[in-house]
């Protein structure tokens, strides 16, 4: 097994008071890892986060001009790391809530080519201490509803402690700036990538606020809005030919309770349920073709990635 080469990316907003202390303790040596890079990304932070990151001894702060959301910060993250050339990407938040000297433990998987991607999971040997109850609620929920939409059991589909093999970096494509968790266990268990979790150990500050979930009903209505746009997106004929089901039954027994005289409804709105399932099966077949470009495209950069780096390598 060759030594790889690790990049920790570590994003944060207005983490002055945590962002040195995750920075500090972040193990440099590992075995099986020739070398350890920190990347901090700070997402528009008003406060002094980027040059307490920078004193700290961050190999590298990236900031952006203004705040983006946790998904930017972390496929800029991504983005840094392939230009690297990592082997391996481990992504941990920046409040130090988990144990960063777990990271030994979270890429094993991956050093032993086990698996693409490791999730760090707080609920694996049951829940932590101090956890908000509607944060378990609402992790709970999620988890069961990403689980049942990849089909594989998972237990913790938030967490942001996580390690990526050099294959999941390059296979990643996640497009909303909000957050990432969900979208991005999707995107690549259906891109047939091994996926898997380990326990970790996680500290909860009762005082201390999410900085994504601000409210419980503004988090959760933009978490199923991901998560419907990236099963649309990998399969995009079922679920257009599911919404046209649906539309084509209602339309077929809106025909029969009209011809039975049973409620006032109109022959028209009948027809016109039916032929909007019809549009339904046909737009389908259209976003398949359209999304199946883009997966084409995506296949095409990364092959050019891969070559760019053997080329460098030979230079």
């Amino acid at each position: 097994m060759n030594p790889m080469k690790l990049v920790v990316v570590i994003p944060a907003y207005n983490e002055e008071e945590n962002i040195q202390k995750t920075v500090m303790s972040i193990p440099r040596k590992i075995m099986g890892v020739k070398e350890v890079v920190v990347i901090v990304v700070d997402d528009g932070s008003i406060d002094k986060t980027s040059e307490f990151a920078m004193n700290a001894g961050a190999d590298k702060v990236i900031s952006h001009k203004r705040n983006l959301g946790v998904g930017a910060a972390f496929m800029t993250g991504v983005r840094n790391a392939i230009s690297m050339d990592a082997d391996i990407e481990v992504t941990i938040d920046a409040d130090s809530q988990f144990d960063s000297k777990q990271i030994p433990e979270l890429i094993v998987p991956i050093l032993n080519s086990e698996l693409d991607v490791v999730i760090g999971s707080r609920f694996l040997n049951g829940s932590p201490k101090n956890i908000p109850k509607i944060k378990l609620l609402g992790n709970k929920l999620f988890t069961k509803i990403v689980s049942r939409c990849v089909g594989q059991k998972f237990t913790d589909t938030q967490t942001g402690f996580r390690a990526y093999s050099r294959e999941a970096l390059l296979n990643i494509s996640v497009v909303n700036d909000f957050t990432y968790t969900q979208e991005v266990l999707i995107d690549l268990k259906f891109k047939n990538l091994r996926i898997g979790e380990i326990p970790i150990n996680v500290t909860y500050n009762e005082q201390r606020k999410s900085r994504v979930v601000k409210s419980l009903f503004g988090y959760s209505s933009q978490a199923l809005s991901i998560i419907l746009k990236s099963i649309v997106f990998h399969r995009p004929i079922f679920t257009f030919s599911l919404l046209g089901l649906v539309l084509v039954g209602g339309g077929i027994l809106a025909k029969l309770i009209t011809i039975a005289k049973i409620l006032g409804i109109s022959a028209g709105l009948s027809t016109g349920l039916i032929i909007l399932g019809i549009v339904s099966f046909m737009m389908g077949l259209f976003a398949n073709v359209v999304f199946k470009r883009q997966v084409f495209t995506e296949k095409d950069l990364k092959h050019y990635i891969k070559e760019s780096g053997r080329f460098l390598d030979k230079k």
